[in-house]
Order: C-alpha cells, then sequence, then structure tokens
C-alpha cells in the first residue's frame, strides 16, 4: 500500500483529494496531533518498521515519511 493511501484510509480522506508529497500536519483537517499519531502507526504496521521519535518529529510532509521509509529500506524511491 502506498503512504498517499495509508493517509487516505487513517483520515478518511476521499479519492478526489489531491495528496502531494509537500502535505503535512494541519493542512488536512483531519491530519492533527491524533491524526499523525494514527498515521505513524499505521506506516509503521503496513511497513513492519518502528519509527522513532526523533523521526516522528522530523515529519511534516508525505515526503518526510517517504524518506525515513527509503532510509529503512522499506520501499524504494
Amino acid at each position: 500500500m502506498k503512504v498517499e493511501d495509508i493517509i487516505r484510509e487513517v483520515l478518511y480522506i476521499d479519492e478526489t483529494t489531491e495528496l502531494s508529497d509537500d502535505i503535512g500536519p494541519g493542512q488536512l483537517e483531519a491530519w492533527d496531533s491524533l491524526g499523525h499519531v494514527n498515521i505513524i502507526t499505521a506506516i509503521e504496521d503496513e511497513y513492519d518498521i518502528e519509527i522513532s521519535p526523533e523521526e516522528i518529529g522530523e515529519i511534516n510532509s508525505i515526503t518526510e515519511i517517504k524518506k525515513i521509509l527509503i532510509k529503512k529500506g522499506a520501499i524504494t524511491e
């Protein structure tokens, strides 16, 4: 499952809403602090990884999530 698909599922966003790589917390109504935690948990579960608190603090966009996944070998560019 793609990162964007996970975010859509967790935040209940319909398919017509565009999710560009620069979107992050606070830019979507549902991507608040609780939504952020739920996204991180879903990403960890989907890709069988653990994201450290430091890495969570760096996440300010979909791009940052993808960078973490690449760094952990969970996805390729």
